[in-house]
Formats: C-alpha cells, structure tokens, sequence
C-alpha cells in the first residue's frame, strides 16, 4: 500500500513538471539558507564543549574602572595567580600561562619562523585541560628546560621520526632559549580555543625574553599573555568566590589611582563563554563570536523557513480546484478520506525529500560564496554530523 501511495505521487509530480520545479527550487533555496545559517550557530556554540568538568572551570579576567568608563581584557597581573593558588578557598585546581610567540624555532639546524600555539606553563594545565598523553609525562613541566608538543606538532618538526624518538630531542626557540622535549600528547579532535600546541615549562621562561612579564610583581601591571584558569570545587559558590575577588582587588588597589577614581576588579568568565569573549580568543586568525549576531541570524534563518514553507503551501493552495476533481473521482471509486490524506502526505514528503537533498547542493554552493566571511573552523563536512542530518 505505501509503495503505491509513493508511486502515485511521483507520477503526479511528474505530470506537473513546472509546478513540481517551482514548489521544489523554492523550498530548496529557503530550506539551504537556513541550514547554512543554522551550521553556523551549531558551529559557534560547538567550541569547548568536551571538557570533563567544563561546567567548573572559569578563566580570571581584569576590569578597569575610570571616570572615563569601564573596559578590560583576559589578562591578569602576575602576584593575583599566586594568591588565587595560595588563599582563596573553593578552588580545586589552578593554573596560569603565558602566552609566547617566538619570532623563530631551531630544530635540528632547520629554522621555523613566527610559531604559532606555544604558552609557558605547568603541569596544572593537564589537571584541569585532559589530553591523551602518547610519549613522556607532564611532571617534567616542572623543570626547567623542557617542553611538551601536540602529535600534530611533533610531526612537523620531527617528520621522519617515531614520536618515542622524538623524545629527548632539543629546541631553541630565538637562538637562546634550550628546550628538551619531554612529552607528547593528542591534540583536541573536537573545536577549541585553547589551540596550544606548544608547552614549555614556566621556568624556562625566566631564560627568556618573558623573564619580566614572569616575575612582574606589581599589583598594578596586567598583561594580556598572563592568563589563568581555575576548576572550582563542585560545591563552590560563584558568588562567594568573586565576593573573596573583590575585596582581594580592593586591599591591593593604589591608594594614588583609587584618589584619581581608578579602580581594578577581577571577574570569573566561564569557559563556555570564552568563543563569545569580547576580549577576543587565542586563536588570532579567527575573531570571537557575537552572540546578538547569531541570535539575529537564527532569526533571519526561520523567516527563510517560514516564507518557504508558506509559498510552498500557496502553491499547493493555487492547484486546489485541480486536485478537487481527482479526490472527486477517488472517491467515487472508493477511496476513503484516510488513504487521501496518506496519498497527499506521500506527494509532500516525497516532494520535501527532493528539496532537501537539492537544498545540500545550494548550501555547498552558498558555503563557497561566502567562505571567506566565515571562521576558518567552519568546515562544511559538519553536515555529516548526526545532529545535523537529524535536524
């Protein structure tokens, strides 16, 4: 019975070619437009969303009030990440970075310029960011001198070696800076923005042009490469925890700049809100998502929708006084009211089945179009995701 109704139904579709291509284009290029769109927002709300126990774990920031307003960046001053790790209650795990860009690298007499992904860190960053380590540990973090890479980065400086090879192998970043390697982990599979894939140990730093920012212990100077994270207690209170921030940020304030109506404070942000940061991500070939664009965006995606699935109904509506003849005779010949309203089902399905394979082709055509405008993580094999398909 149902094999009828569909064969049915494709024969009407054929034998109103011209209608069946009008109702078919114009769902397809409404159904393309709001997939496109809606990759997109799926894309941007995808970032960061692996982690075990990212609901916990929250990035310091710094604020700066002045009588001229209020701004901030993701940065922290260096003696704050101590006193975090030391006094304050209801946190788990804590680690700081810098973030370092070498002008050059030096392995084995080959020289790579501008390096990208590379942070002076601890061993704590693994405690609260897992990866899959392949080779070495990260306890050797703790020491001076030593480095761990990605696979991905290990490859590209060691190509022709296995990565238990790899281990023990030197690099020196500017022509000063020695790093042993002593570790190699996974890189993150799913989308991040925690795009390191260099880790040098935190003392290494203080044989490097970063000696400064490293040791900086002034409470009065922030640096956007200082950076901190923190994975709270399952019980802490957010507001307890930023409540024990401020008065840090008041009893260590200058007196001079209070008078002058300068004021720092410092703020948890999730990590989740981290692609949507105003204070950009750390990846500097993408910018950070706008969450009142993507919002409006939605919103343009639905109105696209709805205008296709109305015109699809005026259509159908238009070719009413048609179709009430052929219910007429069917009924005559004894069809009942619900095998009509199956053989119709059937027609739109199978009509509303052709528009959305064809909407995948408008979609690919539209991603290329306008690929330039869009995050370089935006791939459009992300149509093969089984949320995707099922929405």
């Amino acid at each position: 019975m149902i094999k009828n109704y569909f064969k049915i139904a494709w024969r009407n579709i054929w034998n109103n070619k011209l209608f069946s291509a009008i109702n078919i284009i114009s769902l397809a290029i409404g159904l393309s437009a709001s997939f496109v769109i809606g990759m997109m927002i799926y894309h941007d709300f995808s970032f960061d969303k692996f982690h075990p126990n990212q609901e916990r774990i929250y990035r310091v920031t710094s604020q700066f009030e002045s009588p001229e307003g209020i701004s901030g960046f993701g940065g922290v001053n260096v003696p704050l990440k101590q006193t975090i790790k030391d006094e304050v209650p209801g946190i788990e795990t804590a680690v700081s970075f810098f973030t370092f860009t070498p002008y050059e690298l030096n392995v084995n007499d080959a020289v790579f310029k501008d390096p990208e992904g590379a942070i002076f860190t601890d061993k704590s960053y693994f405690e609260i960011f897992h990866y899959r380590w392949l080779a070495g540990n990260r306890a050797a973090l703790d020491q001076p001198n030593t480095v761990v890479l990605t696979q991905k980065k290990a490859k590209k400086y060691f190509p022709n070696l296995s990565l238990s090879k790899i281990i023990g192998k030197t690099i020196i970043y500017n022509d000063s800076t020695q790093a042993d390697i002593s570790g190699i982990v996974s890189g993150f599979s799913q989308n991040s923005d925690l795009i390191f894939d260099e880790f040098i140990s935190l003392p290494t730093a203080l044989q490097s042009e970063m000696k400064s920012a490293v040791t900086n212990e002034s409470w009065n100077s922030s640096n956007s490469n200082s950076q901190m994270f923190v994975l709270l207690n399952k019980n802490t209170k957010i507001a307890d925890l930023q409540a024990r921030l401020d008065k840090l940020a008041i009893e260590n304030e200058h007196k001079e700049l209070v008078k002058d109506g300068h004021h720092t404070r410092y703020a948890l942000q999730p990590l989740a809100e981290l692609h949507f940061s105003e204070f950009g991500i750390f990846d500097y070939g993408n910018s950070s998502a706008d969450k009142s664009v993507l919002i409006s965006l939605l919103l343009i995606a639905l109105f696209l929708l709805a205008l296709g699935c109305i015109n699809f109904i005026n259509l159908n509506t238009a070719q009413a006084t048609q179709r009430a003849k052929e219910i007429g005779i069917r009924k005559t010949l004894g069809s009942s009211k619900k095998q009509l309203i199956f053989q119709f089902l059937g027609e739109t399905f199978l009509l509303t089945l052709i528009s959305g394979f064809l909407s995948v082709l408008f979609g690919y055509g539209l991603f290329k179009i306008f690929s330039e405008f869009l995050s370089q993580n935006f791939q459009y094999n992300l149509i093969l995701k089984p949320q995707i398909i099922g929405s």
